[in-house]
């Protein structure tokens, strides 16, 4: 799917403070099939922008454009197009509507016309895809959750209908290490199978490993946009926001001061363990494309169909 954002204009309101201005005048794009990381300090609108270009919350100014369609226009189009996209929002259960996860997944897939006897299979594998146990999990409430299952339960249900583009809010924030392995593959598999990626977080380390594009919002607009080797490889410019760069950076630069590693780009791991210098040494998960590409056909279970075990204490390799 594509984005296009022209001249928008956005403030929080309150009734009992005035109205605080978070864009004033935003443009840009996102292109089918983007892997788009968005940075910013608290408050600078990360968790705004994503409900505006998902057509959750209209803008105050300006358009917000998804394919070429108003999402607010209330025509038949735009009512179909939050189905054909998949949402994590920044605190998962305020997402949750039902009182069972099996309820969750019954009643998301049924409105996208998935029918009734594949909706078990799908449930089960997207489950297990996030590291959760189908058997332990499908009857519990979905609130009785902790933080990090609940955020794996909000990725699972995004990953069950397949969407055309995918728009989350800080994934990864209370995960383990096992829940940041589901997720990195998760994500890299939407955007292999060309789903349009937007990703709010503050974890630079995820975006290293995923983005085609980083974009930093600030002063009410966009204070930087680029690739994310330009951005996320720019020590100043992140300092500047209040970031630091990717852990991966780091190792690198230290191996090369110590002279181990030559002067290539590093931004991955898959990077840094496929250099020469570590020959012998391979990363077990190429996690994503960066950029663009068409969105071919596509059978709706592709994604999930990749995962094959149910451990819920780890990703399925």
């Amino acid at each position: 799917m594509n984005f296009v954002a022209e001249h928008i204009r956005f403030s929080h309101t309150s009734r009992h403070e005035p109205p605080r201005e978070v864009f004033r005048d935003l443009t840009f794009s996102v292109s089918r099939g983007d892997c788009i990381g968005i940075l910013g300090r608290e408050g600078s609108g990360k968790t705004t922008l994503v409900g505006l270009l998902g057509g959750l919350i209209p803008p105050r100014g300006g358009r917000i454009l998804i394919d070429g369609i108003d999402p607010h226009a209330g025509s038949r189009a735009s009512r179909a197009l939050r189905l054909r996209m998949g949402f994590t929002f920044q605190f998962p259960e305020e997402q949750f509507l039902r009182q069972t996860v099996a309820q969750e997944f019954g009643d998301l897939l049924r409105l996208r016309g998935t029918p009734p006897e594949r909706i078990q299979r799908r449930m089960e594998e997207a489950l297990a895809l996030m590291g959760l146990d189908p058997r332990a999990i499908a009857e519990r409430s979905p609130f009785s959750l902790s933080l990090g299952e609940s955020r794996r339960l909000a990725l699972a249900l995004l990953l069950a209908v397949s969407p055309e583009a995918a728009l989350l809010d800080e994934p990864t924030a209370g995960l383990d290490a096992s829940g940041v392995a589901c997720t990195l593959k998760a994500l890299g598999g939407l955007s292999r199978d060309g789903a349009t990626v937007i990703v709010a977080t503050h974890d630079v380390n995820l975006l290293a490993e995923i983005a085609g594009r980083v974009l930093i919002l600030g002063d009410g607009g966009i204070a930087a946009d680029g690739s994310a080797a330009d951005v996320l490889m720019d020590g100043e410019l992140l300092a500047r926001h209040g970031y630091g760069v990717p852990e991966v950076v780091t190792v690198a630069a230290a191996m090369r001061r110590e002279g181990r590693l030559d002067e290539r780009q590093v931004l991955r791991l898959s990077d840094l363990l496929e250099s020469p210098e570590l020959s012998g040494s391979s990363s077990s998960d190429n996690s994503g494309k960066r950029g663009g590409g068409e969105n071919g056909d596509r059978q709706n279970d592709r994604r999930i169909e990749r995962g094959d075990g149910n451990d819920p204490e780890s990703c399925p390799r």
